[in-house]
């Protein structure tokens, strides 16, 4: 998907159209004005506020106690990049606002635009990795428990777009019973493969501050009865034998090459016999393509993880010397630029 410029009129239309716009302006300050009034928006309450109806400015600020004036300047910032409406005096939620940035909302992405201010701090960092060529390993830096908890919220959050679709692609033999979920977190994937699948339960297997708030969030989203979460580093951890499926989800970009396959065949020695193992990953262009929107993961998993993201071809070459066979990648078409990469033990 695209991100960039887009005209609102025909002048503005014949000035991209000709070259007469400062682009770089345009890209380099209001993608982080639109960034940052959003995260704003949510931190400082202003949505949770209009989701009781329609409010003035000096309404909104006295909700939230904030500055009169400077509430004012972020609604109107808010309406124009498309997350509220303006009646006359009156702010409130549009359509996109109340199915996403309201808590309880259909699609809820609170968690994720909190986590941003993590995130931010994080993209601060890609000069560094250009220079140096290393990047940040969050997962072995992070320590503020806020940021762990907006994180562990984030991915639940983006999980419930990808869980049907993963969970109707996982190949599962009939009676399986015994699903691992490596670095699952909350369990949603795993879960809604359980729910697919009965009477299989999945197992979670996750860093322990990972675990102090994907257990709750598990009971939030009421799949506690599917899912057992367990401490464990899935480098050193204890697998465990004979799962009938193994799930590694967005996961496996945070390791290079020669750990992948070092997992992998942890995996393959944890799965029975007929069993099989599911990577699902942001998918990176194929080595030698030409450039696409999918270098922008690559790139981010570079700066955050250390490793990078893979292409669909990497994870399946991984997966035969690991020792798994029958692998299939699937790209589902709901889903642009993730990859499932299933196989059999």
């Amino acid at each position: 998907m695209k991100y960039g410029a887009i005209p609102s009129n025909l002048l503005e239309r014949l000035a991209l159209w000709t070259g007469k716009l400062p682009l770089p302006l345009l890209d380099s300050l209001f993608s982080i004005m639109k960034a940052r009034g959003l995260m704003a928006g949510v931190r400082l309450g202003i949505f949770e506020a209009l989701g009781e109806g329609p409010l003035a400015a000096s309404e909104v600020a006295a909700r939230c106690r904030l500055d009169a004036e400077g509430t004012e300047l972020l609604l109107r910032f808010l309406v124009g990049i498309e997350y509220l409406k303006m009646d006359g005096d009156k702010f409130t939620l549009n359509d996109l606002s109340r199915r996403t940035l309201v808590a309880g909302a259909e699609q809820e992405m609170i968690g994720y635009v909190l986590w941003n201010y993590t995130q931010w701090e994080m993209v601060a960092g890609l000069d560094d990795l250009v220079r140096t060529g290393r990047g940040i390993d969050f997962h072995e830096t992070m320590t503020d428990p806020e940021g762990w908890a907006n994180y562990q919220r984030a991915m639940m959050e983006v999980a419930r777009f990808s869980a049907p679709l993963v969970a109707a692609r996982v190949p599962v033999k009939a009676g399986a019973r015994r699903l691992l979920d490596i670095a699952g977190s909350h369990g949603l994937l795993g879960a809604a493969i359980c729910r697919k699948h009965p009477p299989l339960r999945s197992t979670v297997i996750d860093l322990p501050q990972a675990l102090i708030h994907a257990r709750a969030l598990a009971e939030t989203e009421g799949i506690a009865h599917l899912v057992t979460h367990r401490e464990g580093n899935l480098l050193d951890a204890d697998l465990g034998r004979d799962h009938d499926v193994v799930l590694l989800a967005n996961i496996l970009h945070h390791f290079t090459p020669d750990l992948i396959v070092r997992i992998l065949r942890n995996v393959h020695a944890a799965t029975r016999t007929g069993g099989t193992v599911a990577i699902w990953e942001i998918e990176a262009p194929r080595r030698g393509s030409p450039a696409s929107h999918g270098d922008g993961a690559a790139l981010y998993f570079r700066l955050t993880s250390t490793a990078g993201a893979y292409h669909g071809d990497e994870y399946a070459r991984w997966l035969k010397e690991a020792g798994f066979g029958h692998v299939k990648i699937t790209r589902p078409a709901l889903s642009p630029g993730n990859a499932l990469v299933t196989a059999t033990a």
